[in-house]
């Protein structure tokens, strides 16, 4: 199912208004949750915390251990006097905040301590679920495994992560968020070897540029072998990986050099068919050919590694 709308900045304020990118996340990030309405409490503080413990968990084995996200929710604040708007009424992005962030330190909680500040403001009434700006974030949902994953992804500057059926936009219509993998898109399963690298994660990977073959190691563990081959076109980027569960095969997605996600890093597309499949990812024999590049066989999948050939 289409996941609900969640986007990275609210349409109605102009893009000069918007802060820098965030950056990539600290070893320990601190994060505080602002419970604040106007006399509303849909959701319990227990589950909020229950649902940051999931998203530490998550990025946490995402990252090999290297981040860990430490969460701080408030209790219900509900002395807001009206319910909070979805743009900025004075043309500043920290007046849509400015009633919960002052309930937030009457209540002995300073937001400048933190990495990280989300809003959870139940009594919103706006066309999004989550949007991001910098390092404060807007929830106006309960705040989920999925939509936690998504906008903490926006404040260590990733992207969405897009999807579509093939390279060629004339024929194939491209989803914005339609990457079924990773939490930038509407999967679950984890963020991609390419979101990976662009935050640290993992080193740099190599470069493709001749004719041979490659063992990969699939992105989910730290790994001497390459966790995924990068190919460099006149149009852009691929980023090829291993998944060895829950299916073996190649994964293939795109970062045009074109696309600029600012104030975020590139997006990466997923190729949701690279073959007459219905399947985003190659099998064991099975061939892709990246256009104008090589032809990508998968010719070995094991639990720990697979082989790859590449040829013109």
């Amino acid at each position: 199912m289409r996941r609900a709308p969640l986007v990275a900045v609210v349409v109605l304020l102009a893009a000069a208004l918007l802060p820098a990118a965030g950056a990539a996340p600290n070893a320990n990030e601190r994060v505080l949750v602002v419970l604040a309405s106007t006399g509303s409490r849909p959701y319990t503080v227990t589950e909020v915390r229950q649902a940051f413990q999931q998203a530490d968990a998550f990025i946490q084995r995402a990252s090999f251990g290297q981040v860990h996200v430490q969460a701080e929710v408030t209790p219900w604040l509900t002395g807001l006097t009206v319910r909070p708007s979805c743009g900025a009424s004075d043309g500043t992005i920290d007046s849509i905040f400015a009633p919960a962030k002052r309930e937030a330190a009457g209540a002995g909680f300073d937001t400048a301590r933190y990495d990280t500040v989300i809003y959870a403001l139940p009594d919103a009434r706006c066309g999004f679920y989550g949007a991001t700006f910098g390092h404060q974030v807007m929830l106006t949902r309960q705040p989920s495994l999925e939509l936690l994953l998504h906008e903490l992804g926006h404040t260590f500057g990733l992207a969405h992560a897009m999807g579509a059926e093939c390279i060629n936009l004339l024929r194939c219509a491209m989803d914005d968020t339609g990457d079924v993998f990773s939490p930038m898109g509407s999967g679950m399963l984890d963020y991609s070897a390419y979101e990976k690298a662009t935050l640290g994660w993992l080193p740099a990977q190599p470069r493709v540029t001749a004719p041979k073959q490659y063992a990969l190691a699939p992105p989910t563990a730290r790994s001497k072998l390459a966790q995924a081959l990068v190919v460099e076109t006149e149009g852009g980027t691929w980023w090829i990986e291993y998944r060895a569960t829950p299916f073996r095969g190649l994964v293939f997605r795109f970062v045009d050099a074109d696309n600029h996600s600012a104030p975020y890093s590139q997006s990466a597309m997923l190729i949701l068919k690279p073959t007459k499949k219905a399947r985003p990812w190659i099998v064991k024999g099975e061939t892709f050919r990246i256009p104008f590049s090589f032809r990508v066989t998968l010719t070995k999948a094991t639990a720990k590694q697979a082989v790859v050939r590449f040829r013109p």
